[in-house]
């Protein structure tokens, strides 16, 4: 009974900052919306093949090559004197700042059947100059595998003997699992919404208390420091449910407008999907909200607090980054927290998740982390200095 008592107060403290409820839980709605909307501009524009424009220099000893350049939207223009846009059509264009020359005796080198000379230039240190390089010199290199072909055949030789070894490649992927490769940071964007739904209020309950000089007041009531913090961990972690919940609903509306066909892919997001993806990420609601709050508490500040709550925040982006660059795999990781659920939630979407064992022995061990943290914070609010901030 004094739980609940404590929890509707708790909660009523927590709604009365309107403006602070609605930051919390404006990211449940912003990342589905920013990640359906990033996805469908790349795989739209990686569909579209943009027009490139060099400038081609002594293109009579090669029209066979800027030909085929020209098939591939890549296109031959001046380099301008200043900046890296030009007049096209009357329309403002931009210069790749990529110069192809062919050599003066390209043409008569080529017809001898001696090695022919082609200089590019470029700058290299940009990423966009590098990806265009690449094409050109695909094209080129195609070029130089028909034209040696077409040697080896009027020698009599079988172009096969440039290629000993036939390389056939099988890919076993599901429409499913190659969904899974994009829609893999989906997962990680959901465990900060789960954290950072729950920021404003875990920070409010016990940082913000105290410069009010109400958990004070609250600690001198005849009432366990251990139910005080059992309340503000389960109002917390009601936010991260909450914005979970909504971002989980949000994306199950936005993931069909994502044209995954392009890649050859699909993805289901029914129901029975949503809900498995909510169990699994629900414990973690908890552990958020008594992880949000052991650090907030141990700020000597409300301003301290906030920089705790940050660093708290990147937990499930940092966690997962670290394996994945170490690449360190042990069976335990399934069953650690934050860890356990991104990688049950990365099986969930590849749809590998045979057993649901590994997720609930995680939950477990989420929830009792958190019940460790709980008491943790009940004992340290005995203390006069985590109670005053000394």
């Amino acid at each position: 009974m004094m739980i609940k008592a404590l929890l509707k107060k708790e909660f009523i403290d927590a709604i009365r900052d309107k403006r602070s409820v609605f930051a919390a839980l404006l990211g449940a709605f912003f990342t589905p919306l920013f990640f359906a909307g990033m996805m469908i501009f790349t795989l739209e524009k990686s569909d579209d093949v943009e027009s490139l424009y060099i400038e081609i220099n002594n293109q009579e000893q090669a029209p066979h090559i800027v030909e085929l350049l020209a098939q591939d939207d890549i296109f031959h223009a001046d380099i301008p004197e200043q900046g890296k846009h030009f007049q096209l059509d009357g329309e403002k264009t931009e210069h790749s700042k990529i110069s192809l020359t062919f050599a003066s005796d390209f043409k008569e080198k080529l017809a001898a059947g001696e090695q022919a000379e082609l200089t590019i230039v470029s700058d290299n240190s940009k990423q966009e100059s590098r990806s265009q390089l690449r094409r050109i010199k695909g094209v080129i290199n195609n070029y130089q595998g028909q034209l040696v072909s077409m040697k080896l055949m009027a020698r009599g030789i079988s172009p096969v003997v440039m290629q000993p070894l036939k390389i056939v490649e099988n890919d076993t992927s599901s429409p499913t699992s190659k969904s899974a490769m994009i829609l893999g940071m989906l997962g990680v964007m959901i465990l900060v919404t789960l954290f950072v739904s729950s920021t404003n209020v875990a920070i409010d309950c016990s940082a913000g208390e105290r410069e009010r000089n109400s958990l004070e007041l609250l600690l001198m009531q005849p009432v366990s420091t251990f139910d005080v913090v059992v309340a503000k961990v389960v109002n917390a972690s009601a936010f991260s449910v909450i914005g979970a919940t909504l971002t989980i609903i949000l994306t199950s509306i936005v993931i069909p407008f994502i044209p995954l066909h392009k890649l050859g892919a699909a993805f289901n997001f029914d129901l029975a999907f949503a809900v498995s993806l909510w169990l699994i990420v629900l414990p973690l609601a908890f552990f958020a909200a008594a992880f949000q709050l052991t650090a907030a508490f141990h700020a000597k500040s409300f301003k301290e607090a906030q920089s705790y709550i940050q660093y708290t925040v990147m937990v499930p982006i940092i966690l997962p980054m670290m394996l994945e660059i170490s690449n360190y795999k042990h069976a335990a990781l399934s069953y650690l927290p934050v860890v356990g659920q991104q990688q049950a939630i990365s099986q969930l979407f590849r749809g590998e998740l045979e057993s649901f064992t590994p997720v609930l022995i995680g939950s477990l061990v989420t929830l009792l982390t958190a019940a460790a943290l709980v008491k943790f914070i009940a004992r340290s609010l005995k203390s006069e200095k985590v109670v005053l901030g000394l």
